[in-house]
């Protein structure tokens, strides 16, 4: 039954991607990164700056993901950005992608989880932090904090259950929360932060909530938390699922709260 689940499910999902092959990505915009604000380029990645300080979660850059086309059009090159930090919170390849991480600059801290410091390493990076659930790296600048997210974080779904990360990034005056990509958790109840960046896609068929959110799911994940700002990400970019964009931005506007701010890929949000 589980074998003929999935064969429907991957024959319906190639045939969504298939179809928007010959199509253009949809246009975004690209404001200007601004301090204190958050860059969203889309999926999970974002562009974080706290006090001046460039943080990049989970970067996927390129126009494909395998034989997923980016729905999106690419805001901007960040290629010559020069990053402070690169946060990995999984090893999934919509998380964790190499050839993304290749264009990248070398010298900036990156945080990954277990089993990839060596992989990374042969990138050309030459700060390599792993971090395990509920450590902290900290430096001069920021105080980054590993909490769990509820997720199997396996690239392959092979071996044991490699552990995914959701991290809060603090400054000396402001915080971010970044979930990566989590089922619904209670484990982020009371977590204070200026803003959080909570992911919303990815939740049909309904198999999948076992590690993903639904928008709603994720809402009340941010009411638990005591925070002013939910930023949703892990959606508009790529169809790795089988609920489609607008139903995913009618649920959010139907929770009617101004404390959501839902962003198109390229925007800015302060905090």
């Amino acid at each position: 039954m589980d074998t003929l689940k999935n064969i429907k499910f991957l024959t319906a999902l190639t045939l969504n991607n298939i179809k928007t092959y010959r199509t253009k990505p949809y246009l975004t915009n690209s404001q200007e990164i601004e301090e204190n604000s958050i860059y969203w380029y889309g999926h999970a990645t974002t562009i974080i700056n706290i006090e001046g300080k460039l943080i990049l979660t989970d970067p996927v850059i390129t126009k494909n993901l395998g034989y997923f086309k980016r729905q999106a059009e690419i805001p901007m090159d960040i290629t010559n950005l020069k990053f402070d930090y690169i946060l990995l919170s999984h090893g999934h390849m919509d998380h964790l992608n190499f050839s993304s991480l290749k264009k990248l600059n070398k010298d900036a801290v990156i945080i990954v989880p277990k089993g990839y410091k060596r992989l990374i390493s042969l990138l050309g990076y030459k700060n390599v932090h792993v971090i395990r659930h509920n450590e902290t790296y900290k430096d001069s600048y920021l105080t980054i904090k590993s909490f769990e997210a509820n997720h199997d974080g396996r690239r392959y779904y092979l071996g044991i259950d490699n552990e995914s990360h959701s991290f809060l990034i603090s400054g000396k005056t402001k915080k971010v929360f970044f979930a990566g990509d989590t089922a619904y958790t209670e484990a982020f109840k009371g977590i204070s932060s200026d803003v959080a960046l909570l992911p919303v896609g990815c939740y049909k068929p309904e198999r999948f909530s076992k590690m993903h959110c639904n928008p709603e799911e994720s809402y009340k994940m941010f009411k638990m938390m005591d925070c002013p700002l939910m930023i949703p990400i892990h959606y508009k970019t790529f169809i790795l699922s089988l609920e489609n964009f607008n139903e995913t931005i009618t649920s959010l506007k139907s929770l009617n709260d101004n404390t959501i701010n839902v962003l198109h890929i390229g925007e800015v949000s302060k905090f």
